[in-house]
């Protein structure tokens, strides 16, 4: 069984400081039971000043005195001090055994000076955004109740983290990182493997549960994918996002593949939202949109053509390297079991819905108009 070795020290700091306008409150750390080193162990990836330091009192003292972003600190050795931006409560997964290091967790709280408040309710005022620790155009807000957190970053488009450090690489992150508040909306997302930023919609609240990312919108009256299937490598837009044409490129679809577990086709999304008829939604182990297929029956969990809908049915999905991803309503096939939206069809080589569209119907959502447009999506849970 392995020993952690705790060290006691004894610290005591009262400084005064002006923590809000008209409001004096002392900040004042305490070493005696939470400034308790831990041997053998370090927060890694949090460091942000280093000194040489005579002994763990120091450090201590030179991380109080950071007080707009100094949570708690290290010694590396004997004399190697580091000043942490987090602590292990709050960063729980970078706190790792590391040979030669000893980590602190450093207390702070505000006892209030005795005499009148007269203006509590006024703006905050601790200086802590003047130099704006937030990074990638981030907006610093000073706070003033707690002495452990005293800025907040509120991040530009497509960046998270308490100092706007990270970028955000799928609408499945950007939830998470909202704590599922965030709204659908069009997001700049960064590319790890391009080291580039994209433009897609991530709906988060069309359907309980899912979150989607838009890999592709058209309208009728620019059917520039016509002959593009999935499989080729063909953006549009992917930098100034737009309705009535867009698509990400492979190498991104293909990363939004790796952690989807299902597709959905949409008409008129950007009008309408999310409407259940003329719609379809499958799984992604049941069928890959982005390789070629050939002509298969694929069994989806929903679709409806022109208020002919099925339930975990089998229909015929066409996708060739001369033609985009759809199916056909009039020409599904004997062995695709879904047929009912035949009725009411356009005959000939077959009427196309939710891609291709060299024969549309006009009853279809989907083709109602040049101006309908079709979205084709990944989603997750």
């Amino acid at each position: 069984m392995r020993v952690i070795q705790f060290r006691l020290v004894f610290i005591l700091h009262n400084l005064k400081t002006t923590e809000a306008i008209c409001q004096t409150r002392c900040e004042q750390t305490k070493g005696r039971t939470t400034d308790t080193g831990l041997t053998n162990r370090a927060l890694v990836g949090h460091s942000f000043k280093n000194f040489t330091v005579n002994k763990p009192f120091d450090c201590h003292r030179l991380c109080f005195l950071e007080k707009c972003r100094c949570q708690a600190y290290q010694m590396k050795g004997k004399h190697s001090c580091e000043l942490l931006d987090e602590d292990r409560f709050a960063a729980p997964d970078d706190f790792v055994e590391e040979q030669g290091y000893e980590y602190y967790d450093m207390s702070r709280e505000y006892k209030k000076a005795e005499r009148n408040n007269a203006c509590a309710n006024q703006p905050c005022s601790n200086k802590c955004c003047e130099d704006n620790p937030c990074s990638n155009g981030g907006t610093c807000i000073e706070l003033c109740e707690q002495a452990k957190q005293k800025f907040h970053c509120t991040c530009a488009n497509g960046f998270f983290g308490k100092f706007c450090e990270k970028r955000s690489t799928s609408c499945k992150q950007l939830q998470i990182e909202a704590n599922k508040s965030k709204s659908s909306a069009v997001y700049t997302l960064y590319d790890p493997a391009s080291k580039s930023l994209y433009q897609t919609f991530c709906d988060f609240t069309s359907e309980n549960g899912f979150v989607w990312t838009l890999l592709e919108s058209f309208s009728l009256a620019n059917n520039h994918f016509m002959k593009q299937p999935f499989f080729h490598d063909y953006p549009a837009n992917q930098n100034s996002f737009k309705w009535d044409t867009f698509r990400l490129s492979l190498p991104i679809m293909n990363s939004t593949l790796s952690h989807s577990t299902h597709f959905r086709a949409t008409c008129n999304f950007n009008t309408d939202g999310l409407v259940t008829k003329d719609y379809l939604r499958g799984k992604t182990t049941e069928f890959n949109i982005l390789l070629p297929n050939g002509r298969p029956c694929v069994t989806l969990e929903y679709i409806n053509i022109r208020g002919y809908e099925g339930y975990k049915v089998s229909v015929r999905m066409y996708q060739d390297f001369q033609s985009h991803l759809h199916t056909d309503s009039h020409n599904g096939g004997s062995e695709c079991p879904f047929d009912g939206a035949k009725s009411g069809s356009i005959g000939g080589h077959g009427e196309d819905n939710f891609g291709y569209y060299a024969i549309v119907n006009r009853l279809h959502k989907c083709t109602s108009g040049d101006n309908s447009t079709t979205q084709w999506w990944l989603g997750e849970r």
